[in-house]
């Protein structure tokens, strides 16, 4: 083998890496995402217009919704499993326990709810553009950890806007984002 051919295998498996990572990535954070928003926008109507004040219990459709929606979008093409892709996985499982965790709490609990949800999920955001060498992701959580320290001095339903808003910049956008990087690979 020639050494231009071995360059070129580790150049297309390099790529072929990337590719999958990026597939795997790009539709949880679409469709969970999206989901978040919608929810997070319902409850805020039901409180504010309908004065509804069991609302709330409707931010457990958010994993009702989004498991189907993650699987139904998900490639069916077979991907390539990487360390990468595992380490993912496995970080995102443990913020997912730690998000329930909260939410749950949340019932029992006098507990800035919002605040500990966006700030996990912006770390996750993070951490995830930071190991799959995506920058446009780990900088659009930035903005999530800001919101963050708003929604200190923000108290109630006043928090949800500017949750919808942080998840929508640093979940939604980098999600399209990703979708559109794949089609220049």
């Amino acid at each position: 083998m020639k050494p231009e051919e071995s360059l070129d295998i580790i150049g297309r498996m390099i790529s072929d890496t990337r590719r999958s990572v990026l597939e795997q990535s790009y539709v949880p954070f679409l469709t969970w995402g999206a989901t978040t928003v919608a929810v997070a926008l319902l409850v805020y109507l039901l409180k504010t217009v309908a004065g509804n004040e069991n609302c709330y219990f409707y931010w457990f459709l958010i994993p009702v919704i989004g498991i189907p929606l993650t699987k139904m979008f998900s490639p069916r093409s077979k991907l390539i499993k990487t360390g990468i892709s595992t380490s993912l996985r496995s970080i995102w499982w443990m913020l997912s326990v730690l998000l329930i965790t909260f939410s749950v709490a949340s019932f029992f609990f006098q507990i800035n709810t919002l605040f500990f949800i966006l700030l996990l999920l912006s770390i996750g955001s993070f951490v995830s553009g930071a190991v799959i060498g995506y920058p446009f992701l780990k900088y659009s959580s930035m903005p999530g950890f800001i919101t963050c320290v708003i929604m200190c001095f923000i108290t109630g339903t006043d928090q949800i806007p500017a949750f919808v808003a942080a998840i929508a910049v640093m979940m939604i956008v980098p999600g399209f984002k990703m979708r559109h990087d794949l089609k220049s690979l």
